[in-house]
């Protein structure tokens, strides 16, 4: 301890000092963050250890040494901001301990440290020692470090996305909270997972519309969606997908067999409720893409309302990569899913929507897309477009909406469409004409809906 206590009285002083600039907001990020101080303090540590004669184990004992003693600093601090509502940026973990307290301190900085120590030992024994030393256990930590990097990275964001760690999201509200009678039903999908849901009846018999919720969010993300149809006359069932919500499940697949859930809600409505109307599937992200997919498996859906789908999920999943990670797509797009695939028994490239929208036949579909939407762009509804057999497509384009956001920024428009393709849909006289209200079949030349776009 006593060749670690000078690096970390002096690391102890700066994140006070840092502590007290952040929640009087005297400063916000700039030139010099406490972080920077971990490859410095790995530089001393090491100089330290070479010095008094310690080989690489002796300096990563101590280099760990002083990482945990830093990091149970911020976490009191990040504590001491949080309880005290003080207005700190870096001193925080914002909506979820497990996320931005726990994991960044006791599993991402700790393993920084590793890698930063053993990228600069070897140059500092190099250096004071001329080689003489042993680096055997360097050796040893690149490799680690390359494990690290290449399996246990994309093995941590392949558990990340398909819900192997965290809590799950819960609706806080329910059908009552809109002013609508319901019934707490479970649907039972066809590999023997039983799911949470509501049924929302209706007595108008236009039809029975089926809710499918977002990748982590929950059955309540549409409630309003489900009481605005209600108004018009639509029964609802609203479930959460395995793994979400209150339904029984361990892993996400994307739709690869989410599709089973959605399923498992038509033939409730079909075979235990006797719906003799329109069934319609309403999704959001990652629930359009399995209503997508469902109906291309059900042709009993009489149409579908898909709100910013993916065109392949292997696409989605390199791009997330690069936006919100900052990783290349090569390898990570390949390590990644190929972990994937073998944690979750699936094949990603199974999940291509632009072949397998082909297989809808006479199927509506009314394709949204926000034109904000950087994770789902439009060019994934103007390729699942072209890709849609028949004449009963349309696609709407919600300006400024980004993604998940286009019921809230765009609702009275976006409802308005809603209602025009529903009742399009369910005619038989109408599949002749146009796919969009003034446009061409070409999403490159019109990616509108005509003049009520324009009007917004």
């Amino acid at each position: 301890m006593s060749h670690i206590r000078l690096p970390l009285i002096v690391t102890w002083g700066l994140v006070v000092l840092w502590f007290l600039l952040d929640v009087s907001g005297l400063v916000s990020g700039g030139p010099f963050n406490i972080n920077w101080t971990i490859p410095a303090a790995a530089a001393w540590i090491s100089v330290i250890s070479l010095r008094a004669g310690r080989g690489y184990g002796g300096f990563l004992s101590a280099v760990m040494l002083y990482t945990a003693g830093v990091r149970l600093l911020i976490v009191l601090l990040s504590v001491l901001g949080k309880t005290a509502e003080l207005e700190g940026e870096y001193f925080t973990w914002g909506r979820n301990v497990l996320f931005g307290l726990v994991i960044p301190h006791v599993v991402v900085w700790p393993i920084v440290t590793f890698i930063a120590g053993t990228v600069l030992w070897p140059a500092a024994a190099l250096v004071l020692r001329r080689g003489r030393v042993s680096y055997r256990g360097a050796a040893m930590g690149v490799v680690v470090i390359l494990l690290l990097v290449f399996i246990g990275l994309p093995y941590l964001i392949s558990i990340t996305y398909t819900g192997g760690v965290g809590p799950r999201r819960k609706a806080q509200n329910t059908p009552a909270d809109y002013g609508l009678a319901y019934e707490e039903v479970t649907l039972t999908t066809s590999d023997g997972l039983n799911l949470a849901a509501w049924y929302i009846p209706n007595a108008s018999g236009r039809g029975t519309v089926i809710y499918c919720h977002g990748h982590t969010n929950h059955r309540g993300q549409m409630l309003e969606q489900a009481a605005f149809l209600h108004e018009n006359g639509y029964s609802g069932l609203l479930f959460d997908f395995r793994r979400h919500g209150d339904s029984e499940g361990d892993l996400t697949t994307f739709g690869y067999y989410e599709w089973r859930d959605a399923q498992a809600a038509l033939r409730h409505v079909v075979d235990e409720r006797g719906e003799e109307g329109p069934v319609i599937l309403w999704g959001v992200s990652m629930g359009a893409a399995t209503a997508l997919l469902t109906a291309t498996e059900e042709p009993e859906y009489d149409a579908v309302i898909a709100e910013s789908s993916y065109y392949a999920a292997s696409e989605t999943l390199r791009s997330d990569l690069s936006r919100i990670f900052g990783l290349p797509k090569n390898p990570f797009g390949f390590l990644t899913g190929t972990i994937t695939e073998l944690r979750v028994g699936i094949k990603i490239d199974s999940l291509d929507l632009g072949r397998a929208v082909a297989g809808l036949g006479e199927t509506a579909v009314l394709l949204v897309g926000g034109s904000a939407d950087r994770r789902m762009p439009l060019s994934n509804n103007e390729r699942l477009f072209e890709r849609i057999p028949g004449a009963r497509k349309e696609i709407y384009v919600a300006e400024g909406a980004t993604h998940g956001d286009i019921w809230e920024m765009d609702r009275e428009a976006y409802a308005e469409k809603v209602l025009a393709f529903l009742e399009k849909s369910g005619s038989s006289d109408d599949l002749e004409s146009p796919a969009r209200d003034g446009a061409s079949d070409d999403p490159e030349t019109s990616a509108g809906d005509g003049a009520s776009d324009e009007s917004r």
